[in-house]
């Protein structure tokens, strides 16, 4: 049976050894990806003796996620799926999982589109080569070419200074954001401060750009391991032709490029999220299917 506990910052250590154990790292599933989001997503873990563990979700979509560990260590899967009853429904279940089941009985599965992961080529982000970066391209050269730019590195010293950034975008986005956008920006900037704040925790990185000296756009990425980046938080003003792409771009070209896939994770079923997340053309998605215990 699963003993399942409160999943705390004490679980760094422990968690992250199932995590960088998985075959596939999911972004969702670092521990940041987890613990930065602890205050609108509470979650409570189980470890186990067969090379993985499981959350269980207490927030808005409440229920049993993963797992992360090695499941392709796994030589009992009668003993893994014995702890859930009929009825079980499991969410984010890793494609390679998926495949692992998919001939057993008893097991239904579902694609969540929603939440699959973009996966991009770091070289070809940075060469941006060909028709389809055409319009990527032009958008970063009408950037580099409009303004008096410079690009920094993102380190400690600059983090007051992202902190206001951060203030002056939300301000900038208030007239035109639903009550439920305004909570999930919340959400998003206390996980924004909680990286700040832990940024000697983890394998962070990040860069920002500067137009007449003020910050106008900054990204902070993570390193999922030695050939996935991840990029966790990238803001712009949107005035600024061009300053989304311009900061992906510069910020691959001065820290990505020993890196050979850049993960921008999911796009949750928003549609203009998608649409731009679709247009840097991903090499790959991660995929994610829910698991029902029949």
């Amino acid at each position: 049976m699963l003993d399942f506990q409160k999943f705390t910052w004490d679980d760094k250590d422990k968690y992250t050894r199932y995590f960088q154990a998985s075959p596939v790292h999911y972004a969702e599933y670092s521990f940041f990806g987890l613990w930065s989001w602890l205050h609108d997503y509470p979650l409570e873990i189980a470890y186990t003796d067969t090379n993985i563990c499981w959350l269980r979700s207490g927030g808005p979509l409440p229920g049993i996620f993963g797992p992360s560990g090695n499941w392709d260590g796994i030589t009992d899967w009668d003993k893994v799926l014995a702890d859930f009853p009929s009825g079980t429904l499991i969410y984010d279940v890793p494609a390679k999982v998926r495949d692992i089941l998919s001939g057993r009985s008893g097991l239904r599965f579902t694609e969540d589109r929603d939440q699959h992961e973009y996966v991009y080529s770091v070289k070809d982000m940075i060469a941006l080569k060909g028709k389809l970066y055409a319009h990527k391209r032009n958008r970063v050269r009408a950037f580099l070419d409009g303004y008096e730019w410079d690009y920094e590195e993102l380190t400690p010293s600059l983090f007051g200074e992202v902190i206001d950034f951060q203030e002056r975008w939300r301000v900038h986005r208030e007239d035109s954001m639903t009550q439920e956008e305004a909570a999930s920006l919340d959400g998003e900037d206390l996980a924004i401060r909680n990286a700040l704040d832990k940024w000697e925790e983890f394998r962070f990185a990040g860069g920002l750009l500067r137009v007449d000296g003020k910050i106008i756009a900054y990204t902070i990425a993570e390193e999922l391991d030695s050939e996935n980046l991840d990029i966790r938080f990238e803001k712009a003003f949107g005035e600024y032709a061009g300053s989304y792409q311009a900061i992906n771009y510069m910020f691959l070209k001065n820290y990505g490029a020993k890196y050979k896939y850049v993960n921008r994770e999911e796009d949750m079923g928003e549609p203009g999220l998608r649409e731009a997340k679709v247009s840097y053309n991903p090499i790959m998605m991660l995929e994610k299917y829910q698991m029902e215990i029949l």
